[in-house]
């Protein structure tokens, strides 16, 4: 009986050492479990804490009109990212205009005898008128067959040539547009093109207008980071987005037939052009 309680006492440890050693497993596991869980939280409540974007919204979302404001935790930048836009008016310096001499003729010598004639006439006004050389540029000659289509048998046939020959003409104020457009008209040209006003030299009217978009971009970045009770520091980037400057075309109005003994001058008006700038600022912001 003796050895035989002996055996039975120590299977009983045995089971009971093997009770233990299960336990033990089945508790590292949970553990295990239990320190993932935690990690994961402690991530997130990082990335939480990490900043805050804060959205200025004028007229529409803050996308929609460029503006953001990104307020971060300690040790991060924090910024504020504006656009801004301005336009300055300016009167132009030249003008453009193209006298166009166009002739047909049975041949193709013909027409361009025609053009030529008409073209040296056309020239020699020009030269009487005070027009400078430097001034008058040939831009395109072209010489063309005419055809003419019968509907009847579906065929075409040579009906003969035309010749052009455009002239470009640069100008630098609004009275001498009206007397080249008069000379023109005296010539027999019928075709007219312009006059285009211009900037000879933007780069003043462009500098301004970006001058005038920087402040207007900080004048916004102020007023947003005031809402938000902060302030704003150093410039941390510039970006020039466009600068449009619209040639808009006056057509001239009044003048007389070709035939004419003398055109009248026609009204012409210069008007202004519009040259805009837009621009994307960032700053740093201060507490």
């Amino acid at each position: 009986m003796g050895p035989i309680a002996a055996h039975k006492s120590g299977r009983r440890r045995d089971n009971d050492s093997g009770q233990c050693r299960v336990r033990s497993s089945r508790g590292g596991r949970q553990t295990t479990k239990l320190l993932q869980i935690m990690a994961v939280c402690l991530v997130a409540l990082a990335v939480l804490s990490l900043g805050v974007v804060v959205s200025g919204c004028s007229n529409g979302s803050a996308a929609s009109n460029g503006q953001t404001m990104v307020l971060s935790g300690a040790g991060a930048t924090n910024t504020v990212t504006v656009s801004g836009s301005a336009t300055v008016t300016s009167p132009p310096d030249e003008a453009v205009i193209v006298l166009t001499v166009e002739n047909d003729g049975a041949t193709a010598q013909a027409a361009m005898d025609a053009t030529s004639t008409q073209s040296n006439d056309l020239l020699a006004k020009l030269k009487a008128a005070g027009i400078e050389d430097s001034a008058i540029q040939t831009s395109s000659i072209t010489l063309y067959p005419v055809r003419n289509y019968d509907p009847a048998t579906g065929k075409e046939s040579l009906a003969g040539y035309r010749a052009d020959n455009s002239v470009k003409i640069t100008l630098k104020d609004a009275p001498t547009v009206a007397k080249v457009l008069a000379v023109g008209v005296d010539a027999g040209i019928k075709l007219v093109s312009g006059p285009d006003w211009r900037l000879k030299d933007d780069s003043k009217a462009a500098t301004e207008a970006l001058k005038q978009a920087v402040a207007h971009a900080r004048a916004k970045a102020e007023s947003l980071a005031a809402a938000a009770g902060v302030s704003i520091g150093d410039v941390v980037s510039v970006n020039e987005q466009a600068i449009q400057m619209p040639t808009p075309i006056y057509a001239a109005s009044g003048g007389a037939q070709a035939d004419a003994v003398k055109a009248v001058e026609p009204a012409v008006s210069a008007g202004t052009l519009d040259v805009t700038a837009s621009v994307t600022v960032t700053y740093t912001l201060k507490h």
